[in-house]
């Protein structure tokens, strides 16, 4: 069994508390030991990874990650129609770009052909390719169930309520493969003006979708601007919700009264990236700034009532690319208040909580996976380092090193004569 030993780090272990100087022991796949020294027969036989000082973290995690919207840091696509064949190659190549980037999880926040999710999911956890693990997602459901990536948001009036296709669409996508299956509940300001506050499913829809998710085994993401479809996520068991930018005070109480199995990604990234980085001005209607205005006020109530947010920012855009990601880490700090150590316990405990994990992902101890992340500096005085991948010293995921900066800072073992 391979046994990997990291020394000289401050280790933040992902509950939050201050970091510790400690020597992490890892063998095959899960960490062993966390502790002041390591015993000398157990070191003999380890690679020795010298941390120099710096952070070691558990592997961070993308709650609203998107592998197939074609743009990363190293590859921009304005176009997301690219053919299947293409696009599957994007999902892989995204998949590299987050893990060389820190992300050693994501949970997907939806892809037009989740087959290509669905593939990659099983090539990442075998090891042959690259990638994060990785929770797959159906494409994003909206009224009526229209075609991927066809988003018109109609809202309900005016149509008859259809329980029985949004069931079929939930029983679909699980027949598929995916674990997620998302509904757009309200419709997208960003995309067509003027709809985030438009409900696009009947209380009778999502109460069927819920029914139908839970007959298949698959969870329910819903994007809800709204503060009535926020409402009825809440109300009928969806487990993660998008955005909750318009939320009223009804809302934020079902929320808290549902804080033990519900999580919010309020996706601070793609609001940064609307604001700055579209190229333009937004329109009124694309409502960007009262966007950005409520989830300002929003995700600080969220906090306060004891609700679990996590970073995920709809990365994948040509405009706000993956590899990006833990720009919201920086984003929680300075729009929401968190401190440093509450972003990274987003991102680490409660990011292995949404995986369904949280026995075995997101904190470094005995037991848990080996994800870890190794810093060069400190990310509780300057959060911002982390989105410098030349920082990130050594990312090792399911006892794997996928990068070791400074080789030589790692002694091979010793192996003993025979």
């Amino acid at each position: 069994m391979t046994r990997t030993l990291f020394t000289d780090v401050q280790v933040f272990d992902g509950t939050g508390k201050d970091p510790f100087p400690a020597d992490v022991l890892v063998e095959g796949n899960r960490i062993t030991a966390v502790a002041d020294r390591i015993p000398r027969d157990l070191r003999t036989e380890a690679r020795v990874i010298d941390g120099g000082g710096g952070t070691l973290l558990p592997g961070l995690v993308d709650a609203h990650a998107h592998l197939g919207f074609g743009s990363t840091v190293e590859h921009r696509s304005a176009r997301r129609d690219e053919p299947e064949e293409e696009k599957a190659l994007l999902v892989a190549h995204a998949g590299r770009v987050l893990l060389d980037h820190g992300i050693t999880s994501a949970y997907s926040g939806g892809n037009r052909l989740p087959r290509t999710e669905i593939a990659a999911r099983k090539a990442f956890a075998e090891g042959w390719m690259p990638g994060p693990r990785l929770k797959a997602a159906s494409w994003e459901g909206s009224a009526g169930m229209v075609e991927p990536g066809v988003y018109d948001f109609p809202g309900i009036d005016g149509r008859a309520s259809d329980p029985y296709s949004v069931a079929r669409f939930v029983t679909d996508m699980a027949q598929v493969g995916v674990d997620i299956v998302k509904l757009s509940l309200s419709g997208e300001s960003a995309v067509v003006q003027g709809t985030s506050r438009i409900v696009q499913f009947t209380a009778e829809e999502v109460a069927a979708a819920a029914k139908a998710a839970e007959q298949h085994g698959v969870w329910l993401t819903a994007h809800a601007h709204a503060a009535e479809s926020i409402k009825m996520a809440v109300r009928y068991g969806i487990r993660a919700v998008y955005h909750c930018t318009f939320a009223d005070e009804e809302a934020l109480d079902l929320l808290e009264a549902a804080r033990d199995r519900v999580f919010v990604a309020p996706t601070p990234g793609i609001i940064h990236a609307n604001l700055h980085e579209a190229g333009s001005e937004p329109e009124p209607g694309m409502e960007v700034e009262a966007t950005a205005e409520a989830v300002r006020a929003v995700v600080p109530e969220l906090v306060r009532r004891g609700i679990r947010v996590v970073p995920g920012g709809d990365y994948g855009f040509a405009w706000n690319p993956v590899g990006r990601n833990l720009r919201d880490l920086e984003l929680f700090v300075d729009w929401f208040g968190f401190t440093p150590a509450e972003a990274l316990r987003a991102a680490t405990r409660h990011g292995g909580q949404i995986m369904g994990m949280e026995h075995e992902l997101g904190l470094i101890r005995p037991g848990f996976l080996a994800d870890l992340v190794l810093v060069d500096g400190d990310p509780l005085e300057e959060i911002g380092i982390l989105q410098d991948r030349d920082r990130l010293a050594a990312i090792m995921k399911d006892g794997k090193l996928h990068k070791a900066r400074e080789l030589h800072k790692i002694r091979e073992p010793h192996k003993a004569r025979g």
